[in-house]
């Protein structure tokens, strides 16, 4: 999809979420006022929030999602898959899954593989799946791995980010990440992206997904819409 295709709707292209620990109940509900407020395509939360968000967004428009072994990726392949069959059982519109981040750093690409194929086979396209590869603790290499592994598995979407680490997407992780995927994945910038400067980059490379906080996404829509009528 072209850039400017991206840019000229781009609350369609952008998921707000509350994934912190600390968010409460009043921190979901203005979740979903400022989603269908805002007009994106979807708002997140953790697992335990699910059934909440999916109940206030009804009949919106928004898609509800959550995601599966986050933020670590540390689980259990098991786990993993039955998290990811209760989210699908209790209304989730879209899941992100965030990698085994230890064993992609060890070069254990195959046991990534594997692990993905499961849930890829759990969800069987039900819904949008993004495999989550925390780009800010990979080197280049780690990066192409774990798309490469991300695809073999059958997951649609490669995502930058969980938002958790503290070390943002850059716009050169993207330009790795597109290098890589070479078309055979489409690709979401999350954690860290937060000026319409770099959406419009990272949306040159292929980016069509963007995850951000609320007011930044906001920001961005009202900064689109003004480039778009200057």
């Amino acid at each position: 999809m072209p850039e400017h295709d991206v840019l000229a709707d781009l609350a369609a292209h952008i998921d707000i979420s509350c994934v912190q620990a600390r968010h409460s109940r009043a921190d979901v509900e203005e979740l979903a006022r400022r989603a269908i407020a805002g007009r994106f395509v979807s708002a997140h939360v953790l697992p335990n929030w699910l059934p909440v968000v999916r109940d206030l967004l009804d009949g919106s428009g928004v898609l509800a999602g959550s995601p599966v072994g986050f933020p670590s990726g540390g689980a259990t392949t098991a786990t993993k898959v039955a998290e990811a069959r209760e989210l699908l059982d209790l209304g989730a519109q879209e899941l992100d899954v965030v990698v085994p981040i230890g064993r992609l750093r060890s070069g254990e690409t195959d046991y990534v593989t594997r692990e993905l194929a499961a849930v890829v086979e759990v969800v069987a396209d039900r819904v949008p799946l993004r495999a989550i590869l925390e780009v800010g603790y990979l080197d280049d290499d780690q990066i192409r791995d774990g798309v490469d592994a991300a695809i073999s598995a059958g997951v649609p979407w490669i995502k930058t980010g969980t938002g958790w680490s503290g070390m943002p997407t850059t716009i050169e992780h993207i330009r790795v990440i597109a290098d890589q995927a070479a078309g055979r994945a489409s690709l979401k910038a999350a954690g860290g992206v937060r000026d319409i400067e770099t959406i419009r980059a990272m949306a040159a490379l292929g980016v069509t997904r963007f995850g951000m906080n609320a007011d930044a996404a906001v920001a961005a829509v009202a900064a689109a819409s003004e480039s778009s009528t200057s």
